[in-house]
């Protein structure tokens, strides 16, 4: 299985405020304290939807599975696309039954498998930290950290794959990697530098 796209995108942005900082460079050592030396870090992912395959509704020979055949002219993901239902079913059919043993046309078994794709996810995470230099040798960093930042659910691949049925390519789970992209979760952090 493959994913045509993946994006990662990361990078850190220093606020231009406080001492040495564009705004504010003249403050006291108290307002520095609180507004100064701030950074923004991000990572960003971005992947589109892995294949799968739409397997016959119907079984057109004794002992051989089928893949669907997708009708020409119909879009696969016409219609509401969305987790309630993310194929066309009109866009699959039946291929032909088979007619007698040893047939050498292969129609029956179908068109190609992996005819479609499911969803893609996005991911945000982001961070804002400050570092607090209290001797030369010794300085704390505060850190608040957002993971899934957006929210948005990371829906696994369709489900109910009959295109004759009602529920055909319903979603009705999310799909969690590794722990990544789970629902948003905050969190803070003091770190120690000696």
């Amino acid at each position: 299985t493959d994913a045509t796209q993946i994006v990662h995108v990361s990078g850190a942005y220093n606020l231009p405020f406080g001492r040495g900082r564009a705004l504010m460079s003249d403050d006291n050592k108290a307002t520095d304290a609180i507004v100064g030396g701030w950074i923004l870090s991000f990572i960003y992912s971005h992947q589109t939807g892995q294949p799968f395959t739409v397997n016959c509704a119907n079984t057109t020979t004794a002992d051989f599975g089928c893949f669907a055949n997708v009708v020409p002219g119909q879009s696969l993901y016409a219609g509401p696309h969305n987790a309630t239902q993310w194929l066309n079913p009109n866009a699959f059919a039946d291929p032909p039954v088979a007619t007698m043993v040893g047939q050498t046309d292969y129609s029956p078994l179908g068109g190609g498998q992996e005819q479609a794709r499911g969803p893609g996810y996005k991911n945000l995470d982001a961070a804002i930290l400050k570092n607090f230099q209290v001797t030369d040798s010794f300085r704390f960093q505060f850190r608040a950290e957002a993971f899934n930042v957006t929210n948005p659910p990371p829906f696994a691949q369709p489900g109910q794959l009959n295109y004759h049925s009602s529920g055909f390519s319903n979603i009705s789970s999310t799909k969690n990697s590794n722990g990544n992209n789970g629902a948003r979760t905050l969190q803070i952090a003091l770190k120690l530098f000696f």
